[in-house]
């Protein structure tokens, strides 16, 4: 039987409120715009709208989902970050608004954008075609998004995950900047990836970081949903930063850049692992005031 649209809102937001979603009259408009193909105007302009029993029970679904906690971007099967479209799914992280920080820190230091950045920040010296690489990259977010905005850059996106590949191959044909990206399988903790002699001019990373045996805060969503593997490290959740600081003579080019993202009260002990290197650090904070970015570079 067909169902009318404001009818069927009210339901979905009874029942996401009920599973303590936040904002749920919101996400219930945001899910039956994706459900009917609409945008979330005319959903709203159309309260009067009756829907067809398939569409009712796609919508119906879709709400059952997130009201067992699934990410809505899951559901949806993708997110914005930097202003881009990205596809995303089970096997990657969902890009956050955090990143964006990393992602326009490094468009900063490749001397292309002028945003709300420490203007002391460190900045790549050559001028010309750039190297740039990214360790885990997941969807792909800052490798995209890199090569979409910077114009001479060759950006080589590493990651473990088959899948997680595949999803940032998608993403950099979706946003047109897949022949400036070369993609890379392999182990950044055991495996020699780089060519010998290859050095890169920027290196950038969002690399798990949440101790493995400290879950603490960690949304029960995020654990349940989105991959452990991108998520959690071992050696209090420093790891990767270690051995990114211990290969750095051998993959920076001269006046390289190292652009990390860290999690709370990370920052210090990431600045004393570059710093023991023999690099220069400073940080980046994000919105909430907490230290976000670690950048380093060899002293000069």
């Amino acid at each position: 039987m067909p169902m009318m649209v404001s009818g069927l809102l009210s339901e979905a937001t009874r029942i996401l409120k009920n599973a303590q979603i936040e904002d749920p009259a919101y996400e219930a408009g945001l899910l039956l715009s994706w459900a009917i193909g609409k945008p979330l105007s005319y959903v709203y302009a159309h309260s009067d709208r009756k829907l067809t029993e398939p569409e009712a029970e796609r919508f119906m679904e879709l709400v059952e989902r997130r009201s067992r906690g699934e990410p809505f971007q899951y559901i949806t099967g993708e997110c914005e970050f930097m202003s881009l479209r990205f596809m995303v799914n089970p096997n990657v992280l969902i890009p956050r608004s955090d990143t964006e920080l990393l992602a326009e820190a490094a468009l900063f230091s490749l001397g292309c954008r002028e945003p709300f950045i420490d203007r002391n920040l460190f900045r790549v010296k050559k001028q010309g075609m750039r190297r740039v690489l990214d360790v885990g990259t997941g969807s792909g977010c800052l490798a995209v998004s890199i090569a979409r905005y910077a114009g001479d850059v060759l950006v080589d996106a590493l990651d473990v995950s088959a899948e997680a590949l595949e999803t940032a191959k998608r993403n950099a044909e979706i946003n047109g900047v897949a022949d400036k990206i070369h993609f890379i399988r392999a182990d950044f903790l055991n495996d020699s990836f780089f060519a010998a002699g290859c050095r890169y001019d920027l290196v950038v990373s969002n690399p798990p970081y949440i101790p493995r045996n400290d879950r603490t805060g960690l949304m029960e969503p995020v654990e349940e949903y989105e991959p452990g593997l991108a998520l959690f490290a071992d050696e209090g959740g420093l790891i990767f930063y270690r051995r990114l600081a211990e290969i750095s003579p051998e993959i920076l080019a001269d006046g390289g850049v190292i652009l990390v993202e860290c999690g709370f009260n990370q920052s210090e002990s990431v600045r004393d692992i570059f710093g023991n290197c023999g690099m220069e650090t400073m940080t980046l904070n994000d919105l909430s005031g907490i230290e976000r970015v670690v950048a380093a570079r060899r002293r000069v």
